[in-house]
């Protein structure tokens, strides 16, 4: 005579095992630990932001923390008008306490450059066939 509670539990196993590697991957993203999302609209440099048009290629971004502050490359690329991304930079970067130090156009890409002692930050706008590339390198200033 056959036991049909162990098919029962043969067929639990498997979607038992499958709920609590969710559980476990969810809670490892902040979902149940209570971690707090990221800020819209932030990139991996707390105060530099990123156009919503934008997104983030993290592949060919690296930004890590040094004595200074966060430092690094970060590069996205998105639908966007390039005048449109440089009048974000140029306000959304003396909201977040940059000043504006230079401008430059070398035909295709553009670029506007700030400081926030004791770091400094370069970003380039380059059209593309289909998308704008951007480009942002945060560096430390010498003191």
């Amino acid at each position: 005579m056959p036991v049909p509670s162990k098919v029962k539990h043969a067929k639990s196993g498997p979607r038992l095992a499958a709920v609590l590697l969710a559980l476990a991957l969810l809670g490892g993203c902040g979902f149940l630990t209570g971690a707090p999302d990221p800020v819209p609209g932030l990139s991996m440099f707390t105060d530099v932001p990123i156009p919503s048009e934008m997104e983030v290629d993290q592949k060919k971004s690296q930004v890590y923390e040094s004595s200074l502050g966060r430092v690094g490359l970060l590069r996205a690329s998105g639908r966007a008008e390039v005048e449109a991304v440089l009048n974000y930079y140029r306000e959304a970067m003396a909201q977040n306490g940059w000043t504006k130090d230079s401008e430059f156009d070398n035909g295709d890409t553009r670029m506007l450059v700030f400081s926030k002692a004791p770091r400094s930050a370069a970003v380039s706008v380059t059209p593309g066939w289909i998308s704008t590339d951007l480009e942002i390198n945060v560096s430390a200033k010498k003191q």
